[in-house]
């Protein structure tokens, strides 16, 4: 990755930080299929600079900055992310595109996937398989709830498609392999994740 764009969000007293997030990842994920190739992959990355993950009791937390990286230049100028968030513009502070910086460290951000909640488990099997719920839940015996909502931060976005809201969970990944080869065409689907991709931490 050798460009990148910062991005602040600017909570308000009316506009709070996690709906802000909502906003914010919606427009990025639109920009981001408005790019993808034939496999849906985009050349751009997404970052959190001020991610902090679960500690002491306190809840993971993006902060109030992202990040968007791209080996070439070209590829940021094509999305355009300054027309996306037009609307937004008096809750986010849009830099310009600059050099990515020497780094000493390396991280990986990608969806974490939950396991759901073994009622909405046992519900989906009973009007799949027009089961009763005793019946239903003898499927799911030994079944344990991830707490992965409560580990890593989350967006909630709604989708285009079904319009059903869902928790984004954004996992990081620390590289500490320093030797670690950075490789030129990484592609990330259309959030800007890839558990598999290196990006520059600064």
């Amino acid at each position: 990755m050798k460009h990148y764009i910062d991005i602040t969000l600017l909570p308000s007293d009316d506009i709070g930080i996690h709906f802000l997030w909502s906003k914010v990842m919606m427009q990025v994920h639109l920009a981001l299929v408005e790019i993808q190739d034939d496999t849906k992959q985009v050349p751009v990355a997404t970052s959190f600079p001020e991610y902090r993950e679960y500690m002491n009791n306190k809840p993971g937390f993006l902060g109030q900055k992202l990040r968007l990286m791209a080996l070439d230049r070209a590829d940021l100028v094509r999305l355009d992310i300054i027309k996306w968030l037009r609307r937004l513009s008096d809750y986010v502070h849009v830099k310009e595109i600059a050099l990515v910086p020497e780094a000493d460290s390396y991280e990986s951000f990608s969806r974490e996937n939950t396991k759901g909640s073994l009622e909405k488990h046992i519900r989906r099997r009973m009007k799949r398989h027009e089961e009763t719920y005793e019946q239903a839940l003898s499927n799911y015996e030994g079944y344990e709830q991830d707490d992965v909502k409560s580990r890593v931060p989350f967006i909630k976005l709604k989708s285009l498609t079904s319009g059903n809201e869902f928790c984004l969970n954004i996992d990081r990944k620390r590289v500490v392999d320093n030797t670690v080869e950075l490789q030129d065409h990484q592609r990330f689907n259309t959030y800007g994740l890839n558990r598999t991709a290196i990006l520059p931490k600064f």
